[in-house]
């Protein structure tokens, strides 16, 4: 495949050569295998592929080169190994929150946990929301560092919405074992489960909803939230846009909804890697339906 592509002066063979010779590696791995295999070697793929795509693109000829047909397997590929290792990931350090005598040490030490500080504190400065508050977040994960950060940092309350019903429960219990059980809900369900009622109900509605990266497809979740959510509301979407990282995500380039309108963006700023991207329901489709 390598010989199909064209090479750009400003993109070096040596860095077409990697990622292709990741491709080969991770394709062989099923989804088991990505997230029980006890051997090391997920973990290294894993680390060499954060380092790659978090690499920057030189020019929009090298956009152009790698965004093409015949990668769409390649990237396809490291899509579904990154999101299943960081479920992987997330489900071992639950355990250990469990297990430990010092949970929120142990929390403290995730990989990701300062990328989460900084992401978390751009959406409550985007929704500009104010101490016991609450939010939505579509695809906690087993391990809902988002609402915990949320909560932690800021006292915002929080639902999360998990489909998997295994990470739904043990995401429940790390809550548990922090303490935040009061004010940390979860469901197992996916953006279905959002109702009218959740935007209504004076007791537990919600002043934003966000839309997790790993959370897809987004048009399908936010064409649904169209039907639910009042006029007004805010939400927001995390994707990827820089890099290399953006050749993972669809989503970067997706084509809103009518009904919606983007009133804020706001780029990644290390250690996150995450575009913001925020929204505001109009009222064009409540006037037609």
């Amino acid at each position: 495949m390598v010989s199909t592509i064209n090479k750009s002066p400003e993109f070096s063979e040596s860095i077409l050569k990697e990622i292709f010779g990741l491709y080969q590696d991770i394709r062989e791995l099923s989804d088991d295998e990505i997230l029980n295999c006890s051997s090391d070697r997920v973990e290294r793929l894993f680390l060499k592929l954060d380092v790659l795509i978090t690499r920057d693109l030189y020019s929009d000829k090298d956009f152009d080169l790698l965004n093409k047909p015949e990668m769409e397997p390649v990237f396809a590929h490291m899509n579904r190994f990154r999101n299943l290792y960081t479920v992987r990931l997330e489900t071992r350090y639950s355990n250990e929150i469990l297990a430990s005598q010092s949970p929120w040490k142990v929390l403290e030490k995730y990989l990701f946990y300062r990328n989460y500080l900084r992401l978390v504190q751009i959406e409550y400065e985007g929704f500009k929301l104010k101490p016991e508050d609450r939010i939505f977040f579509l695809g906690s994960g087993p391990l809902p560092l988002t609402l915990i950060v949320f909560l932690r940092c800021h006292g915002i309350k929080g639902t999360g919405i998990e489909q998997d019903p295994a990470s739904a429960q043990l995401s429940i219990k790390v809550l548990d074992k922090l303490g935040l059980s009061e004010d940390i809900t979860i469901i197992n369900g996916n953006h279905l489960s959002i109702s009218r009622a959740d935007f209504i109900d004076s007791g537990t509605h919600s002043k934003a909803l966000i839309i997790a990266a790993q959370a897809e497809p987004k048009k399908e979740i936010l064409d649904h939230l169209l039907k639910v959510i009042p006029e007004g509301f805010r939400l927001s979407y995390r994707i990827y846009e820089k890099g290399l990282m953006k050749l993972l995500n669809l989503d970067s380039s997706l084509d809103l909804p009518e009904g919606y309108r983007e009133y804020k963006r706001i780029q990644p700023v290390p250690p996150a890697y995450n575009t913001v991207v925020f929204l505001q329901r109009t009222e064009f489709l409540k006037k037609n339906e």
